[in-house]
């Protein structure tokens, strides 16, 4: 305790949070990416390899930085294991190193045992923890010690000391790639004790025989002593004799060569040079056939010298097997599972680990919501995949798993854990299992393997489970984080209902399978006096109306209302109800009424009794529109008509509707323009970057309106999109957009066109036979082609949409998302799609030369597309600092004004001719 209370006065440490760095807050994949740069800049500059002193140094200094720990140290055992002495301790804030304490078993015995069976010992609450709590007068609260984190560092088959990571000033809970990489620093702490061992053997055999003849006698390793150069065994060590098979006897005299002990011969080929070179022999890795006829693999270092007046060859062998086999093992796995995510990614895991640790069942788990079950995401047997299944924790060692980390029983689990029947009815022997913990400290399952007969290598069985087990945890968060985005994208997060889009969306579904003899109804709902009671009475009780006003609308869905009843909020006091197979006009208007009586009941919030009006809008299908969006505007203008009556119900008349005139007449002329040809392509072009070749056009459409002048795409395309116009409007630009391409192939331009496709015609089965039609009209190849979608289009009927894309994609035409980053498309369905490029939207090319956040989002989206294999587009280029921006971080093609407008085919013509001899970037 002395020696404690010594490093205390010594080393005194500030106390308030300031004391701590904490790149540790940042988020996961951050930190893990951190983490795994600082191991390889360590094993990089052979740390491991450096005297000891500043080896150890240096893995307490970088474990302190990389992780944001105030005190990082390394402790050994004594030689009779006794005691724990002080290698290093580096003290982030004061940039100091300090050595030279003592820490007796005798004075805190359950860490020492605790040492003996833990490889990492993991405390958030240091003081109170069972196996740390001893430090806590002498030591912890005197430094401001809230948590400590321990790997021990295991040597031969048992801890030989301990890497210890101590939080000043706050608690802090340790993350499991925080404990994986507190057992990798460990780990070169093994590696950097092996290295200084090997080099005091090297010493002792040069500088005393007396010396060299004990190392020799008591040394673990192989030790074996040949004539140079022509390599006959003079002598060997038991070590030699036990691990080998052969004895003294058998071998003296005779060559590794002829006893056969080389497995692969180029191998003893470079020793053999190496010898013939009379330069210092470098170590060396090889495999030997031992007398059984297994191959292990040893790794080798040599010094020359005199042995009886006679020039030899002492050569030190140590069995690296099972290291080389972990490494295999753990590249093999993360190999397989790298690509995977999801199902497949589990899947893929639990079968890989199975066959590594040669068992007879493996499975991954995430806890039930109440915490006392586990429900199983992937099963594998030895008969292969299994089916999930529910496993109660009580009593198992599951349970053990998720109170105390990893545990491994290497045999005679099932008689440990009697209440776990399951275990006794399998035949388990061996269990190892690790728990999955997210980047906040949180719970989240587990991975186990369990074999019928005993685990021998439980050491390798842990290391692969906490390094994968890490890996599976990710995943797990990913997907809970994605299975939330998609709620978040799809529900209203104060009351839990449809928002806009997905209540439009599902809207759309239902008419597209409503029977043509039903009528259905949309009704809009808004709150009369929400307003004045929320200014008055605050946010908090106006948030509390509008989700109690939710629930009741829920409960008359449910139990008033037709089957198949949507129900959703569409921003502020508005929700909408959409009634299938109503009784007519009668029956739509009987149903508002039932549901804005619901509405109008008192409710009493918080010791107020409040009584709200509601007003009703209706609209009806199929005779006020044929999509979600017509019905929705429709039912806005009958919910404006019944306010400014006071009426308090009223269904749309299309008299009353300000705002249909213009839209209607415009939708009316669409047909008759097409058929008239009024509708004219632009093109604009687009530039390979990197050497500014024009590479091709987008086709655009204008109406060359007789009444108007040119209108724009954004005054009639989205009223095309309403009604059918779309498809032969759609169709009419393609074939004209072929035809020029045609002219310009026959001129000698080697450039594409690209023409975009709306989300009906995605919908459209025969969509890609009309463009294959239309390639062939103007014989023209398939990839002359390209056709952009927008994420919305995936988003309206994703599965149909896949099918089309991949009909289109099987013609030979290119794809490519166009204004990418705009809209929510889920990352693997887009890994799904048959594509060919990325467009970026020219929201951020716009303004990404003063806007970081752009910029950023930019070059992640050409990193993605890249990875993805994709060109990348970018759109909207309108200077020659944005196009040099773009250029330098490897974005493909772009377009914008900087190279040219939309223009007739006339002048894309001549515009393509002046290419020719100009530089386009210029």
């Amino acid at each position: 305790m002395s020696e404690i209370l010594r490093l205390v006065s010594r080393n005194t440490a500030p106390s308030g949070p300031a004391a701590e760095a904490r790149p540790w807050a940042e988020n996961l994949a951050d930190r893990v990416r951190r983490e795994q740069a600082a191991l390889l800049d360590l094993m990089k500059s052979g740390v491991s390899e450096q005297a000891l002193p500043v080896a150890i140094a240096t893995l307490t200094e970088t474990t302190a930085r990389t992780l944001g720990v105030a005190r990082a140290s390394v402790w050994r055992l004594n030689a009779t294991r006794t005691a724990l002495v002080l290698d290093d301790l580096y003290e982030l804030e004061a940039h100091r190193h300090s050595t030279g304490v003592t820490l007796q078993s005798t004075d805190f015995p359950t860490y020492f045992e605790a040492l003996k069976v833990n490889r990492v010992i993991s405390a958030a609450d240091a003081r109170r923890d069972l196996r740390t709590r001893e430090f806590r007068e002498g030591y912890l609260e005197p430094l401001n010690i809230e948590s400590m984190l321990d790997a021990a560092i295991w040597f031969d088959g048992e801890s030989q000391g301990v890497v210890c990571l101590e939080s000043v000033g706050q608690r802090r809970d340790w993350t499991p790639d925080e404990e994986q990489f507190a057992g990798s620093i460990a780990d070169l702490a093994v590696m950097a004790i092996s290295h200084e061992r090997r080099r005091a053997t090297e010493k002792q055999l040069t500088h005393s025989e007396e010396r060299y003849s004990q190392v020799f006698r008591l040394s673990a390793d192989w030790m074996i002593v040949v004539r140079a150069p022509e390599g006959a065994i003079v002598d060997v060590n038991a070590s030699f004799e036990k691990q080998t098979g052969y004895s003294r006897e058998e071998v003296l005299g005779k060559t590794a060569q002829e006893l056969g002990l080389w497995a692969i011969p180029e191998q003893r080929n470079r020793w053999v040079r190496q010898m013939a070179s009379g330069a210092r022999l470098a170590p060396i890795e090889a495999d030997m056939r031992l007398k059984s006829g297994d191959v292990r693999t040893l790794q080798f270092s040599a010094e020359r010298m005199t042995v009886d007046g006679e020039p030899c060859i002492v050569i030190v062998g140590r069995d690296i097997s099972d290291a080389k086999r972990h490494e295999r093992l753990v590249f093999d796995i993360a190999q397989g599972v790298a690509a995977a995510t999801g199902e497949n990614f589990f899947r893929s895991l639990v079968e890989r680990l199975l066959r590594a640790l040669d068992a007879d069942l493996a499975f991954v788990g995430e806890l039930d919501k109440d915490g006392d079950r586990i429900h199983t995401i992937a099963v594998h047997t030895a008969r292969g995949a299994g089916e999930n299944f529910t496993y109660p924790l009580d009593g198992s060692p599951c349970q053990s798993v998720l109170t105390q980390g990893v545990c491994v029983y290497p045999r005679g689990v099932a008689a440990m854990f009697p209440r776990d029947e399951p275990l006794a009815r399998r035949h388990v022997e061996g269990y190892v299992g690790a728990p999955l913990i997210d980047s906040r400290g949180r719970k989240l399952g587990l991975i186990v393997v369990l074999r019928e007969r005993p685990i021998e290598q439980s050491e390798m069985a842990v290391q692969l489970l906490r390094i994968f087990g890490t890996r599976a945890a990710v995943e797990i968060e990913r997907r809970r984080q994605l299975s939330t985005l998609e709620f978040r994208a799809n529900h209203d997060l104060l009351t839990g209902l449809l928002n806009r889009v997905s209540f439009e969306r599902a809207v759309d579904q239902c008419i597209a399978t409503s029977a043509a003899n039903l009528h259905n109804a949309l009704l809009l709902f808004d709150l009369d006096r929400f307003k004045e009671i929320n200014d008055t009475l605050g946010h908090g009780v106006g948030d509390k109306i509008l989700v109690r006003m939710a629930e009741r609308l829920a409960r008359h869905a449910a139990f008033g209302a037709p089957d198949g009843t949507l129900l959703g909020r569409m921003g502020g006091d508005e929700y909408a109800l959409w009634l299938p197979a109503v009784d007519g006009l009668a029956g739509a208007e009987r149903l508002a009424r039932a549901a804005q009586g619901v509405l109008t009941e008192p409710i009493e919030i918080e010791g107020y009794r409040l009584e709200l009006g509601a007003t009703v809008g209706i609209a009806l299908h199929p005779r006020h529109g044929h999509s979600a969006s017509q019905l929705m505007r429709c039912a806005d203008v009958a919910l404006y008509v019944a306010k400014r009556n006071g009426s308090g119900v009223a269904t749309y008349d299309a008299g009353s509707d300000p705002y249909s005139p213009a839209r209607l007449s415009l939708i009316s002329q669409l047909s008759g323009a097409i058929r008239a040809h009024q509708f004219e392509v632009y093109y604009q072009p687009r530039v390979h970057l990197a050497s500014g070749v024009p590479c091709g056009f987008e086709a655009l459409v204008r109406w060359n309106h007789p009444e108007m002048g040119l209108l724009s795409p954004d005054k009639f395309i989205h009223l095309a999109e309403l009604s059918d116009n779309i498809r032969p409007l759609t169709l009419s630009i393609l074939d004209d957009a072929l035809a020029q391409l045609a002219r310009w192939r026959a001129a000698g331009y080697a450039v594409d066109v690209s023409v975009n496709l709306s989300a009906r015609h995605l919908s459209d089965p025969h969509c890609a036979e009309s463009i294959a039609a239309g390639l062939k009209r103007h014989a023209l190849e398939p990839s002359a082609l390209e056709l952009e979608i927008t994420e919305s289009a995936l988003i309206a009927d994703p599965e149909r949409a896949t099918i089309t894309l991949q009909e289109i994609f099987a013609e030979g035409v290119r794809i490519a998302i166009d204004d990418f980053g705009t809209g929510y498309s889920s990352l693997s369905h887009l890994k799904r799609l048959p594509l060919h490029a990325l467009k970026i939207d020219v929201s951020f090319v716009r303004h990404m030369l003063d806007s970081e956040q752009d910029a950023v989002i930019v070059e992640s989206i050409v990193g993605l597309a890249h990875n993805l294999g994709y060109n990348v587009v970018a759109e909207g280029i309108e200077d020659r600092a944005t196009l040099s921006r773009l250029t330098a971080i490897g974005c493909d093609e772009g377009q914008g004004y900087y190279f040219g407008r939309p223009m007739r085919a006339v002048d894309a013509t001549r515009w393509l001719a002046e290419a020719g001899t100009a530089t386009v970037m210029g």
